[in-house]
């Protein structure tokens, strides 16, 4: 059997669950209920063959095209360009919206695959893309005839060796695939796109429900809709090959770097865990502050502090930060997960590591992402999280609020996985005495102290001495 040759999708998370994108010459079918992003996807798509030289037509049958080249635009998909360029090209399928619908007679496809021939050859078109199919064959005809019908379409691409993508609607997000329930066994390819209410809150997923002739990674993965269209978060993403330095850093202040046997590995992700008021927050200033020191870029994103009241509390104990933000070393962004969603935030790391190139990132705390989604978005979110930071070799330093590690029973287990290097701070209350400690509980590739120590806050920071 030869190998299926793919057409990229200009998507990085698409192609990497597809494993390379989707099959040159044959049909895609997108599906998804009403608001699940299918003909922003679809729009997408036709953008990124027709810029990387591929003559696309798109059949408009639920959009009138001027509305679908708009929506593309707004989406920085630059549709009217390429429409001006003579790369791309619409054509209007769409019913008279001022007149009623006379069924008479028995479906007829014949003219639309007259289109399909004109497309492919007066145009010259390689790439299709219909949106969508379910207003395609509406009125619905018969399922005896609309089997035929389906066919003898999708052949026609085939025929006419026409990467194409159908769009379509489907009644359930985890039921039959489509409304029409024909098209599973004809198109080599089925998308499910998904916009489901969890927890209160809408969560975007895309999964490869269908690849023939090829493998692809199974199951759901996180998808949001961002300014740039459709972005897709696979899990365990494959890191970057480059061989790892066994370098280390300063953490900043004096006795961790030699309860670490030498300071942070670089290209690591480190997970600092402790109880309200144990010092996480200020470490993780130290951490930033560091690294913006010797010239590093530093992305530090806060999730339980305004930035002006964080950048009043780090000055206030001694670790000013405002040269470092004006200097554009730091980038210090502060918001409430409730405002936005897990994958939101994955789109804006995504971009700062495209577009600042930090080598290291903060999030502080990671506790309160999860109290504003699900156990399961929470997961895909810190999965998700972890697979940027390993493609781009990247150093993180995640906080998290947990009084008792025994208690953390729904989170910890996987936590555990992610994290190459652990911290985990303390207190405990001695009469009147408050006594931090500060042990180094895991680091992978790294001799360490298995001691405790106490842990001080003070002007400049914290500081570390032995126990008494």
């Amino acid at each position: 059997m030869s190998p299926v040759v793919k057409v990229a999708t200009g998507i990085s998370g698409l192609d990497r669950i597809t494993q390379g994108g989707l099959p040159k010459g044959r049909t895609t079918l997108i599906t998804g209920k009403s608001g699940a992003a299918k003909s922003v996807l679809a729009l997408q798509l036709a953008g990124h063959f027709a810029r990387s030289g591929m003559k696309t037509v798109v059949f408009a049958v639920e959009e009138t095209p001027s509305d679908l080249i708009e929506s593309g635009d707004s989406l920085g998909f630059g549709l009217s360009e390429l429409v001006a360029q003579g790369q791309l090209r619409f054509a209007d399928l769409t019913h008279p919206a001022d007149s009623a619908t006379v069924v008479t007679g028995d479906y007829d496809i014949t003219a639309m695959l007259h289109r399909v021939e004109a497309a492919a050859k007066e145009f010259g078109a390689q790439a299709l893309i219909l949106d969508s199919a379910t207003a395609l064959f509406s009125p619905k005809p018969s399922e005896e005839r609309l089997r035929s019908h389906f066919f003898h379409l999708i052949d026609s691409f085939r025929k006419y060796q026409l990467t194409a993508v159908v769009t379509a609607e489907a009644p359930d997000d985890y039921g039959p695939r489509t409304t029409l329930g024909v098209e599973d066994f004809v198109c080599d390819v089925v998308l499910v796109l998904r916009n489901l209410i969890d927890s209160e809150r809408r969560r975007r997923t895309i999964e490869v429900h269908k690849y023939r002739r090829s493998g692809h990674q199974k199951g759901e993965y996180p998808c949001t809709v961002s300014a740039r269209g459709l972005m897709v978060f696979p899990f365990g993403a494959p890191a970057s090959q480059e061989r790892l330095q066994n370098e280390r850093f300063s953490s900043g202040f004096e006795g961790l770097d030699s309860m670490m046997n030498g300071g942070w590995l670089r290209d690591s992700i480190t997970m600092l865990r402790g109880p309200a008021g144990s010092g996480k927050t200020t470490m993780a200033g130290m951490y930033a502050r560091a690294g913006a020191q010797r010239g590093e870029r530093v992305a530090y994103y806060g999730f339980e502090e305004t930035k002006p009241m964080l950048m009043r509390n780090f000055s206030n104990i001694g670790m000013p930060m405002e040269e470092f933000t004006q200097a554009g070393t730091l980038l210090l962004e502060c918001r409430y997960p409730e405002a936005t969603s897990p994958e939101d935030l994955l789109v804006e790391l995504r971009q700062s590591l495209e577009e600042f190139r930090p080598s290291l990132i903060v999030l502080d705390s990671i506790s309160s992402v999860a109290h504003s989604t699900s156990t399961r978005g929470f997961r895909q979110f810190m999965v998700g999280f972890a697979s940027l930071v390993r493609e781009h070799n990247r150093s993180a330093l995640l906080t998290q609020t947990i009084n008792d590690v025994k208690e953390d029973e729904r989170t910890a287990p996987f936590l555990s996985t992610i994290a190459d290097a652990i911290i985990s701070l303390d207190y405990h209350r001695h009469g009147k005495k408050l006594e931090r400690t500060i042990n180094v509980t895991k680091m992978r590739g790294s001799a360490h102290s298995d001691d405790a120590f106490r842990l001080m806050i003070r002007p400049g920071g914290l500081g570390v001495s032995e126990l008494e």
